[in-house]
């Protein structure tokens, strides 16, 4: 009888874990400055079983830049339903202190943003965003969304296999795809570029 109700208990829990998610992907990068990796980058993309897709992205690096040592953390939680964003949570963290944040939410009419950059709403729904490019095929993409800031992008793409474009805050983001999937990317900053390789 115990056992009968131990083999229940482990039946539930496995179901349970399949309604809460369908499919997973996961991605690696490494993060280069310089010629030194000085940290990494890994992105997961959950298909869920209300249809809701769930992409996580977290960063950490560390390195010298102009005689001061900098670690960086950032976190990103979005969730996509029908093709749209839904709710996103960004964080960005440098030696211990918050440096940038921004939470967006969608109530069914408009979108609210509160972040370090202030509060703003806007009504036209996000399809395509930063951690969308981690697993979606962007060459095609004209319009990308910049969840740091909450605001649009124009997508350029100078080359087969490439697109780009400058954020509202001044950084240059290249992307390079192979079949379909993002291989490496450039943020060119204002002190360096920042490279990242795909590991997996």
């Amino acid at each position: 009888m115990i056992k009968l109700r131990f083999c229940f208990v482990l039946l539930l829990f496995c179901f349970g874990f399949s309604e809460v998610s369908v499919a997973k992907d996961v991605a690696h990068f490494n993060i280069i400055l310089w010629g030194n990796k000085i940290g990494n980058l890994t992105a997961s993309r959950e298909v869920r079983a209300d249809g809701s897709v769930l992409y996580l992205l977290d960063t950490w690096s560390k390195a010298k830049v102009l005689w001061i040592t900098r670690e960086n953390v950032a976190h990103y939680e979005e969730v996509y339903k029908d093709g749209k964003l839904v709710s996103s949570i960004f964080k960005e963290v440098e030696n211990g202190e918050v440096k940038r944040w921004n939470n967006i939410t969608w109530d069914g009419r408009q979108y609210t943003d509160e972040g370090t950059h202030g509060k703003k709403n806007f009504t036209e729904a996000p399809t395509y965003s930063i951690v969308c490019v981690y697993f979606q095929n962007m060459e095609q993409v004209k319009q990308i969304f910049y969840e740091i800031e909450g605001d649009f992008n124009q997508l350029q793409h100078p080359e087969p296999g490439t697109c780009e474009f400058k954020s509202s805050d001044g950084n240059r983001n290249v992307y390079h795809f192979e079949n379909g999937t993002v291989k490496s990317m450039e943020f060119h900053l204002s002190f360096a570029t920042v490279k990242m390789e795909r590991v997996n």
